[in-house]
């Protein structure tokens, strides 16, 4: 897998969670606090834990690549519906090939934080804490922050800062389910 899709993958992992905690925090409560339609969102990931030799992570450097572990910024867009939510509140605990669990859940019309453990059927385990501001209905922005180990038991930690912003009731060509990415 290449870091361009690492980084890829990264993001639209933070997406999902995002949109999947919402679903689950509202499924019995009020209707979602933001609007349906084009959101945007930015995050920036940091990975610890991962080594390269110096003198690859100077040829990366040298071609204008990321370095693995630096901070790292994907901005995709997305479309929520009310189907999306619905789809999301189905699927809460999968997440690609893991099984997850929230537990600690906290939210209001304005906060949602929650704690998360995760096990990939390939052996890595995660956890760590998730929290979520909705500014308004047309913003908002959270934080991840997670620890554990790969498949092959090295210890990786995982730190994300979301922000989102409507961009329109109108997808455009953007399908429900599916994050368009813009720029890494």
């Amino acid at each position: 897998m290449t870091r361009k899709s690492q980084g890829a993958r990264c993001a639209l992992l933070v997406l999902t969670i995002c949109c999947l905690s919402g679903v689950s925090a509202f499924a019995q409560a009020a209707p979602p606090p933001i609007k349906m339609g084009l959101w945007e969102s930015s995050v920036t990931t940091t990975m610890g834990g991962i080594t390269i030799p110096p003198d690859v992570a100077a040829k990366m450097q040298a071609m204008g690549r990321p370095v693995p572990g630096g901070p790292h910024t994907t901005v995709t867009q997305s479309c929520m519906t009310p189907d999306q939510w619905d789809k999301a509140m189905a699927d809460m605990n999968k997440q690609g090939d893991s099984k997850c669990t929230l537990t600690n859940k906290s939210m209001d019309a304005h906060h949602l934080s929650f704690d998360q453990s995760c096990t990939s059927s390939h052996g890595g385990t995660f956890s760590g804490h998730f929290e979520m501001q909705f500014d308004n209905d047309e913003h908002s922005h959270g934080t991840m922050n997670m620890k554990g180990t790969s498949s092959g038991g090295q210890p990786i930690s995982i730190d994300a800062t979301l922000t989102s912003h409507f961009v329109s009731a109108d997808c455009g060509e953007v399908k429900p389910g599916e994050a368009k990415v813009k720029t890494q």
